[in-house]
């Protein structure tokens, strides 16, 4: 019975360590991708554009890679030996968190701004 104990333990924590992998590359490649689209438009746009909608879509694809990695964290919480272990692993998903909730702010507030631009815009050509 200990010996299919210690295998079942094995294959789990075996198989977390490459989910963990899978969902970190995910992410990483969300990130990357994202940001060689961006980066690729923004050369693109004229000098008298705006770069705000480049912005929110770059904060949005960056939240979505930050979720593929808070995901990868939470399953390392299976892994976790000691109490050391968890400070670090929360402390990691803490700051996950924190990003993550600044780059939803940022998005949202250049949503906002969009907006009002727009709005300006609108209200100019109709003066």
């Amino acid at each position: 019975m200990a010996e299919i104990y210690s295998l079942l333990h094995h294959f789990v924590l075996d198989m977390t360590n490459i989910l963990m992998v899978i969902l970190e590359l995910i992410g990483a490649a969300i990130i990357v991708y994202i940001s060689l689209i961006t980066f690729y438009k923004f050369l693109r746009l004229n000098y008298y554009k705006t770069s705000t909608e480049l912005r929110i879509r770059l904060g949005r694809g960056i939240a979505m890679g930050l979720q593929f990695y808070l995901a990868a964290e939470i399953l390392r919480l299976i892994t976790i030996r000691d109490t050391e272990d968890i400070y670090i692993v929360g402390a990691v998903i803490l700051l996950h968190v924190i990003v993550t909730v600044l780059v939803s702010w940022e998005v949202h507030h250049s949503v906002k701004s969009v907006v009002e631009e727009e709005e300006l815009d609108e209200h100019c050509r109709n003066c």
